[in-house]
């Protein structure tokens, strides 16, 4: 540590140390990092493991939090929930009237996963991630959008109605930190422009929300759109349409705890 004189103050300037990872990919664990470094910091991976810059009680904080980080990745299982009948409220205080979410080990490709509804206006679906992995939660409908297509020679024109998927959703990032779970949520997008365009909008961003396992959190709403189509020889196709809105919730389990 140097200290410097000047004006009456003393100035700590920044120290430089190694702190070696046993656990976890240096340059993961400097990404995971970054967010929580104040300015004029700077932790760089290396083979061995981090190079950190900060002032010495900082480097003493850094190291802590790279005790609790560098360890064996946890499996976490993330439930989604779709429904108009709950609240967070009701969720959090474990009122879920009659309604069964899933629960047990589910298996597929190297991940976990189930889908299962669990109510007319209600779905659930479970995740098994390792930590730090991204999950993917969709959320689609499908919309009827009317098509004229040319038969035969002549060519006669045939009018119909397809039903294209319109899907949005959400990528979920979790990581313990201190038997808490931090979740990166990156939300995006794909929907019909307008009725009759086939071209797609795509939108994303990201935000980051720290919870206690076993805690739900509302992800956002969709509006669930049921469609039923069929066509008469004088009125030609018709379809008709039912809207309701559907709120999403996401809640995150450590397996075997934390």
């Amino acid at each position: 540590m140097t200290l410097m004189m000047w004006s009456g103050f003393r100035v700590v300037s920044a120290a430089t140390e190694i702190i070696p990872l046993h656990h976890r990919l240096p340059a993961e664990m400097a990404g995971i990092l970054a967010p929580l470094l104040e300015p004029g910091e700077a932790v760089v991976p290396v083979t061995s493991g981090l190079v950190v810059k900060a002032r010495p009680a900082r480097i003493d904080t850094i190291r802590g939090l790279v005790q609790q980080l560098d360890r064996p990745l946890k499996h976490l299982v993330l439930t989604v929930l779709q429904t108009d009948r709950l609240t967070l409220e009701r969720l959090n205080a474990g009122i879920h009237g009659r309604l069964a979410l899933p629960e047990g080990p589910v298996r597929a490709l190297g991940r976990q996963y189930r889908s299962e509804s669990v109510g007319s206006q209600t779905a659930a679906q479970q995740l098994r991630v390792l930590e730090g992995q991204p999950a993917y939660i969709l959320v689609g409908q499908e919309r009827p959008v009317p098509v004229i297509r040319l038969y035969g020679f002549p060519p006669q024109a045939v009018g119909g109605i397809e039903y294209r998927p319109v899907t949005t959703g959400f990528q979920v990032k979790a990581h313990l930190l201190d038997c808490r779970v931090r979740l990166t949520i990156s939300p995006w997008s794909k929907r019909l422009r307008a009725a009759g365009d086939d071209s797609r909008a795509v939108r994303a961003m990201a935000t980051t929300v720290v919870v206690a396992p076993g805690r739900w959190i509302e992800l956002g709403s969709h509006l669930e759109t049921g469609q039923k189509a069929g066509s008469t020889l004088r009125e030609g196709y018709r379809y008709q349409t039912r809207r309701g809105r559907q709120r999403i919730f996401l809640r995150a389990d450590v397996v075997d705890g934390c």
